[in-house]
């Protein structure tokens, strides 16, 4: 009868163990999941504003175009003071929108990096938690064995 109930012991007590490093290993495979999306959503983002950078971009080329069209016709120089005074005016602008775009990029990275880290971080912890768990419910499993053994004999 007390080897019986050792082998149950043990065959719980490795249950134990293995429950812990398969729930581990969700936690590590969930967090690689979650990083591949947080790193895809990073990359649209960069793509959505170097095409914001570029619209801006294409903007102010056509307002170049049609300012200087229009001073055409008008009869003006387009090196005239003040038509040269607007064109700097809308490049400055086009600049200062530029300049924003990617401060938001920037930032935007860096929160995505900033979940990415913290997704790493959490599921390692999570997962040594789960193992730890599994060891400790192993131990105690053992040593509910160990006495229920002794009790018997």
């Amino acid at each position: 009868m007390p080897q019986l109930m050792m082998l149950s012991t043990m065959a719980t007590a490795t249950s134990s163990i293995m429950a812990g490093n398969a729930q581990a290993r969700a936690y590590e495979a969930s967090a690689k999941g979650n990083i591949k999306q947080l790193q895809k959503e990073k990359d649209i983002s960069e793509l959505e504003a170097e095409q914001a950078e570029l619209e801006r971009l294409q903007t102010l080329s056509e307002a170049t175009s049609a300012n200087t069209t229009a001073m055409a016709f008008m009869g003006r120089d387009i090196t005239d003071p003040s038509a040269m005074a607007l064109m700097k005016k809308n490049y400055d602008a086009t600049q200062e929108d530029i300049k924003r775009i990617k401060l938001q990029k920037k930032l935007v990275s860096d929160k995505i990096d900033m979940q990415i880290q913290q997704t790493a971080e959490g599921a390692g912890a999570r997962a040594t938690a789960s193992k730890a768990s599994g060891y400790f419910q192993a131990i105690n499993t053992g040593a509910e064995g160990i006495i229920r053994i002794k009790d018997v004999e």
